[in-house]
């Protein structure tokens, strides 16, 4: 299968100045991209133009570059998106300013809609079960959203509210392809490692083989 191209912006604000930070990543969406950081998105490419997420903590450095909210048209009628904004260019170009922003975009609020006793019941179940995961093997996102007939956003979004990591390892969920990703503490991956290798699981070239899963 031959691999699709990115858009050239995308390829260079990926490769270029977040420098194949694996923190970071993307996905094709109908035509434009989501771009996140550890599964949180803070970011959208649209017809070659970046966009972050704006709130009352960071409208006023868009509105300082004469920056504007992004908007299309949907019938006769246009819609204002307003909590996404255009990357000025000048930002782009200063990595240090760049991730300043960034920060600031994965900071801002959003309202979500509140769990439910069901919703919250199912969260401790999908945690439960990582108590179960032997100390010398793993498991993976796939399998757990197959498990538990979820869609693959609701595992990782348990994942990263985990707020008892000590008590349930979700380090010990990998991507499918054993390859190492997402650890939502200050040293990340390094952390993630560390833990993994403590539990006697071999990894080779920042991935774990696939003996080790269940």
């Amino acid at each position: 299968m031959v691999k699709k191209k990115l858009p050239g912006i995308l390829e260079y604000f990926i490769h270029d100045q977040l420098e194949d930070d694996p923190s970071f990543s993307y996905r094709s969406m109908f035509g434009w991209y989501g771009i996140y950081r550890y599964w949180k998105i803070f970011s959208i490419l649209l017809w070659n133009q970046l966009y972050f997420k704006v709130w009352e903590n960071n409208r006023q450095d868009y509105l300082d570059y004469w920056s504007e909210a992004f908007k299309y048209k949907k019938k006769t009628w246009v819609v204002w998106v307003m909590s996404y904004y255009e990357l000025p260019e000048d930002v782009m170009e200063n990595r240090e300013l760049l991730f300043e922003w960034i920060e600031k975009s994965l900071s801002v609020e959003t309202k979500t809609k509140k769990k439910t006793q069901k919703d919250r019941e199912l969260d401790k179940k999908i945690l439960e079960f990582l108590q179960e995961i032997p100390k010398w093997k793993v498991s993976s996102y796939k399998n757990l959203w197959i498990r538990f007939e979820v869609h693959p956003r609701k595992i990782a979004s348990v994942m990263k509210y985990n707020k008892s990591p000590g008590i349930y390892p979700c380090y010990k969920v990998l991507a499918d392809s054993g390859k190492l990703s997402g650890y939502n503490t200050d040293r990340w991956v390094e952390e993630k490692v560390e833990k993994l290798q403590a539990d006697g699981i071999e990894i080779i070239n920042g991935t774990v083989d696939k003996k080790y899963f269940i």
